[in-house]
């Protein structure tokens, strides 16, 4: 992976019709918004014909300093399912899409993309190559159980209820598709029997997609709570109910006991990437009445967040059991990016939604620093001018300035979600 490769990328952009560079300099700026702008993510957008002919909207998957030209990885592509789905849930949410013709037609073209790269098998693949293949064969592309099937299913799901409004026949192609993916769901991840193991002492799960995957999980269980929503299925709540109880089953520790009540992100171990349990469960059991997901959500932002934040933050962690004692194995600090940071912050805000506690608007506030300063190198990694996030933080003296697609929409996630609370904002200055 990440063998990126910016001379083929300006050779298959070229005999594709595309210019391998910024599309534009001038601010995009809504003088109404503190933080978002989309220039960045405008410029890594660019529409592609997919193999059959149709137009679609893509996310090009890295841009990289000084100049922040589109560069593509050799073994993986241009662009990829799970930017791009990332994308079109941004532009689902943004607050002026129902008057913004430009945002919406991104949304469809970003959409299309999606729906375009599901399998006959029914998954779907993750890649397009630069000349403009889809990528059937590199292990972080195949049409499998995977991220980008899960990330592809949470945003199909999401955008239904807008389609089935402004275009039902879009709404029938993507019911159509999540019906597919909801049947492997059953028949290759719920169909499995709840049976635990024990690994490095601690008792985990063996249910969830790779046994114990509790970052997959989460979104995962995200897609069937709108896939719920619409079809009341009692199969889907029980699978909803059964990925919550293995989700459930990795969260260690006590509220004051290491590792303070964090889910585990696989095994033994944790990590900030994709830590959207708490979100998750937090988010279905509001709205399904589930108060022991609530109460664990709750619990990991109660107490494993403020530990996350005077330790200035983590990269991953690893734990054993002995008897009942949980032991720290090691921690890692770096290397911190914007996607270890963004769930922490939707989770505090669902929190708030939950209990309308302002301690939780402080601690969403506290959180969101890490993107304007306040974190281990001192970097403001978001630049409100431009819209760019820079990609990590390896040390307190190295910040990756390169500016991908992963990074900028998790970037926009966040601030995107801040937005609806001005005593976050008015805490952070704006």
């Amino acid at each position: 992976m990440k063998n990126r490769n910016s001379f083929m990328l300006w050779v298959f952009l070229f005999l594709a019709g595309f210019a391998c560079k910024e599309k534009r300099t001038d601010p995009v700026i809504d003088s109404k918004r503190p933080f978002v702008n989309t220039q960045h993510l405008e410029n890594l957008y660019h529409e592609v014909k997919m193999p059959n002919g149709t137009v679609a909207g893509s996310i090009v998957i890295y841009s990289d300093f000084p100049n922040y030209n589109w560069v593509a990885d050799e073994d993986e592509g241009l662009t990829c399912v799970d930017d791009v789905a990332r994308a079109a849930l941004f532009y689902l949410n943004e607050p002026d899409l129902a008057g913004n013709v430009a945002k919406q037609q991104k949304l469809d073209k970003l959409v299309e993309f999606v729906l375009q790269m599901q399998a006959e098998n029914g998954y779907f693949y993750n890649f397009l190559f630069g000349n403009l293949t889809i990528n059937k064969t590199f292990k972080t592309s195949v049409a499998e159980p995977n991220w980008w099937s899960w990330r592809a299913f949470w945003c199909l799901n999401d955008c239904y209820a807008y389609y089935q409004i402004k275009d039902p026949a879009m709404g029938v192609r993507i019911d159509v598709a999540t019906q597919k993916l909801w049947v492997l769901i059953q028949k290759d991840v719920l169909n499995k029997p709840q049976v635990t193991e024990v690994i490095s002492g601690l008792t985990i799960p063996t249910w969830l997609p790779f046994g114990s995957a509790v970052d997959q999980s989460a979104i995962i269980l995200l897609g069937l709570l709108s896939y719920y929503e619409r079809h009341n299925d009692a199969a889907v709540l029980s699978g909803m109910q059964k990925l919550a109880d293995g989700i459930l089953l990795m969260q260690k520790g006590e509220t004051d006991t290491y590792p303070f009540k964090a889910f585990l992100s696989f095994q033994d171990t944790w990590h900030a990437y994709a830590g959207d349990a708490a979100y998750a469960l937090l988010t279905a059991g509001k709205k399904l009445k589930k108060e022991a997901w609530i109460k664990a959500g709750m619990q990991e932002v109660d107490y494993f967040y403020p530990y996350l934040i005077s330790k200035g933050y983590l990269e991953s962690l690893q734990i054993s059991q002995s008897v009942t004692t949980i032991s720290k194995v090691k921690e890692s600090q770096f290397s911190q990016i914007s996607y270890g940071i963004r769930p922490m912050i939707w989770a505090t805000l669902a929190a708030y939604d939950i209990s309308k506690d302002s301690k939780y608007l402080k601690q969403a506030a506290d959180i969101t620093g890490w993107y304007l300063n306040r974190n281990p190198a001192g970097a403001v990694m978001y630049d409100t001018n431009t819209g760019r996030c820079f990609d990590g933080i390896g040390s307190s003296s190295d910040v990756n300035k390169n500016s991908g697609a992963e990074s900028t929409i998790e970037a926009l996630w966040a601030f995107q979600k801040i937005e609806k609370y001005p005593e976050v904002v008015s805490l952070l200055g704006k």
